[in-house]
């Protein structure tokens, strides 16, 4: 006998529920569970960093502009965090823009949440890895006296365990780091459009340097 159109999507709607329940369905954003090293030591705790770049460059399909440099400042703390089984490898509290040109001023800029480094690529034990990830949760304002703009989403990041460097770079308009929130800007920037963000920020922590390995 055949099952009516209505009972027939009440099935379906049932049966996909059932799939979520059960951890089947679509993925949500993760990272890779890790284990992180600080000073040689991947003992389980957290510890404070600050990090600072040079030349910082943003972009949307209408306009592009620079910053001076971008810092990770000391309060509130930032900090690394180490053990086994670790996700949020990084969590950057706060992180200002310098010297942001626009026309007719420069733009303050700042980031407005907190944003976690999570490895979405392979680590081994070595300590001269790149190791490639997302910063997640990433929220950045600017805001001057002819526009305000804000910028939601995650950029890709990477960490050279060598260097003790985070390189960001979000490029080809991806959509994972989204315009919102525009006052004003000359239509510079608008409302949905993707953003670019490049910078290469070296870490520094009094506890010793970050190794990333699988665990």
């Amino acid at each position: 006998m055949a099952v009516p159109r209505i009972a027939r999507r009440t099935i379906l709607a049932l049966a996909a529920a059932l799939a979520l329940s059960v951890g089947f369905g679509p993925a949500t954003a993760a990272g890779n569970s890790v284990t992180v090293a600080v000073g040689g030591s991947s003992a389980e705790g957290s510890h404070a960093v600050t990090a600072a770049s040079t030349r910082v460059e943003m972009a949307t399909q209408t306009f592009r502009w620079t910053c001076q440099k971008a810092q990770v400042p000391a309060s509130p703390v930032s900090e690394i965090s180490s053990g086994t089984s670790v996700l949020d490898v990084f969590t950057v509290r706060a992180m200002a823009f310098v010297g942001c040109s626009w026309p007719g001023g420069t733009m303050p800029t700042a980031l407005i949440s907190p944003a976690t480094f999570r490895v979405t690529g392979p680590a081994t034990s070595g300590s001269s890895d790149v190791v490639h990830g997302r910063l997640e949760g990433f929220a950045i304002k600017g805001s001057y006296s002819i526009c305000d703009f804000t910028a939601t989403g995650s950029v890709r990041a990477s960490l050279n365990e060598g260097t003790q460097q985070l390189t960001i770079d979000e490029s080809d308009f991806a959509g994972n780091l989204v315009i919102s929130q525009v006052r004003g800007c000359l239509q510079l920037v608008q409302v949905g459009q993707a953003m670019n963000l490049s910078m290469t920020l070296q870490l520094t922590s009094p506890d010793g340097a970050v190794n990333i390995s699988g665990s």
